[in-house]
């Protein structure tokens, strides 16, 4: 294989990993949460989950307006009309990426970790 012919082999790589890595990187936010120390997500009314269309919570559903994502940055704000059933109220919140796999949810100030790792955890070894 000629030098030029690995050299574009490899640029398409590199490119396809970059493409991948921020792909991955824009949609931690988007799962379902509890609050910390939260043994299951099962039956659970902390339960927060995030699309890219809407949160939704115990009894209330939010409708993202819009999205910014914050550059270099694991910070997503997120603008929403939200309801409960019986009145709608405009929220602004602000979504910061933890270490562990956990997110600070601002301005409730509430951790919040991934269903899936609580799950992991709480799960008898075996």
């Amino acid at each position: 294989m000629g030098e030029r012919k690995r050299s574009k082999i490899c640029s398409v790589a590199a490119v396809l990993l970059l493409v991948s890595q921020t792909a991955f990187a824009e949609e931690w936010w988007k799962d379902s949460f509890a609050g910390e120390g939260s043994e299951s997500c099962d039956n659970n009314d902390s339960i927060v989950t995030f699309t890219d269309k809407a949160m939704e919570m115990w009894e209330v559903r939010c409708t993202l307006d819009k999205v910014q994502k914050i550059n270099r940055l694991d910070v997503v704000i997120l603008d929403m009309t939200c309801t409960d059933g019986e009145s709608t109220d405009k929220r602004r919140e602000l979504l910061l990426k933890l270490e562990d796999n956990k997110v600070l949810r601002y301005p409730q100030h509430q951790v919040l970790q991934r269903c899936s790792e609580g799950a992991a955890r709480s799960r008898p070894k075996g």
